[in-house]
């Protein structure tokens, strides 16, 4: 108690010793100015308070910032993800369609390919062909007539070692309907554009006048494609004295202007028979009678009956034909035609031929281009 009393003392002690202070304002002058510091003090705690709210405002934009962003990544994420999943779904659909439908047509290719491939491995069997439109070395001819004598039958063997005197080795004749005047009978030599000839013992064949043409038919015939135009014989037979020979040479005619039509054998077999007993002076007239069929001599049309014909000339050997009918089509019918046209243009100088006939293919025949004449027929191979 004693020191706090002392030390009071001593601190009443220092105050009077201060200098004194005098305040000249009014109590008026003091209030003012203490309101008018506090008024000053005010907005100062404003911007205070306020410059604690925009820190706490601003993080609360950020978080809501944050997490809008983080919620549009992930519906981005799944929408690309679905979007993706959908554009995989249709590129595999578009995918597998284009496979499927490059399988289909490579299918499609490949079976029109093998469908090509067997029809031309077909075409030789689809039809009988009678001619042959190559230029083959080494044929040999032979000739025939019908059992009635009516027509001759010629026929094209494509055979290098072929004899004349073994023709039953290649045919039947018989079985086919064919007569043989004694061509077996007879040995034949060829040497370049020579033919020497040689009647054997056996040769029966009896002289008359119409033997004697037909002979001659079947000779020319045989040789005339080989370019031969006379036969020399080595001996002499009685059915030379037919005829104006001398030196028992035969001259053979040239096949010219004869129309052919299809002859059918004893055992179905068809074959161009040539109608060499009358004479056709132009090719349309010959194509009007290879319409007519002859059944008393197993002779059918080689041209349809109800064919409308129309024949043009042309420049190069060539000769337009025309022909309408309800029976041509793609069928044996028209191979035929065809075939029996080509050979009887063939003698009438023509090489080419102009078909018009409604179609452009028939099995081998290409009837979109000119188809070369021949005298190959009736081939045996």
């Amino acid at each position: 108690m004693k020191n706090h009393k002392s030390n009071d003392e001593q601190l009443k002690e220092q105050l009077r010793k201060l200098p004194k202070i005098e305040d000249k304002r009014t109590k008026e002058e003091v209030y003012q100015q203490i309101e008018a510091q506090m008024k000053q003090d005010k907005p100062s705690s404003r911007k205070k308070r306020s410059f604690i709210w925009v820190p706490l405002f601003a993080t609360v934009c950020a978080a809501l910032l944050i997490f809008v962003i983080i919620q549009g990544q992930d519906f981005s994420g799944s929408y690309d993800q679905s979007t993706s999943e959908m554009a995989d779904d249709s590129d595999m659909n578009t995918f597998d369609n284009a496979n499927d439908e490059a399988s289909t047509a490579e299918e499609s290719r490949e079976e029109d390919i093998f469908n090509k491939a067997e029809m031309q491995d077909n075409i030789k069997e689809e039809y009988r062909y009678l001619l042959d439109m190559e230029d083959i070395q080494g044929a040999s001819h032979m000739a025939f007539l019908t059992e009635q004598g009516q027509h001759i039958i010629p026929i094209t063997i494509l055979h290098s070692n072929f004899s004349y005197n073994q023709i039953n080795e290649y045919i039947d004749l018989e079985e086919n309907g064919l007569y043989d005047i004694g061509i077996r009978e007879i040995q034949f030599q060829r040497d370049n554009q020579k033919v020497i000839a040689t009647f054997t013992d056996s040769f029966e064949l009896q002289p008359s006048g119409n033997n004697y043409s037909n002979f001659k038919k079947v000779l020319a015939y045989m040789f005339r494609p080989l370019g031969m135009k006379e036969i020399q014989f080595e001996n002499h037979h009685p059915i030379l004295n037919e005829g104006d020979n001398s030196n028992n040479l035969v001259p053979l005619s040239p096949i010219q202007q004869v129309p052919y039509k299809i002859y059918q054998g004893n055992n179905g077999s068809e074959w161009l028979a040539a109608k060499t007993d009358e004479i056709f002076k132009t090719l349309t007239a010959a194509l009007e009678e290879m319409k007519i069929a002859e059944p008393a001599f197993n002779v059918q049309p080689s041209i349809p009956e109800d064919a409308v014909i129309e024949t043009e000339d042309q420049t190069g050997g060539q000769v337009f034909i025309s022909l309408s009918s309800s029976q041509i089509g793609d069928n044996q019918i028209t191979v035929q035609m065809i075939e029996a046209i080509l050979a009887t243009a063939s003698t009438y100088g023509y090489q080419e031929v102009i078909f018009s006939i409604g179609i452009d293919q028939i099995g081998k025949y290409d009837l979109s281009e000119p188809i070369q004449t021949t005298d190959q027929i009736n081939i045996i191979q």
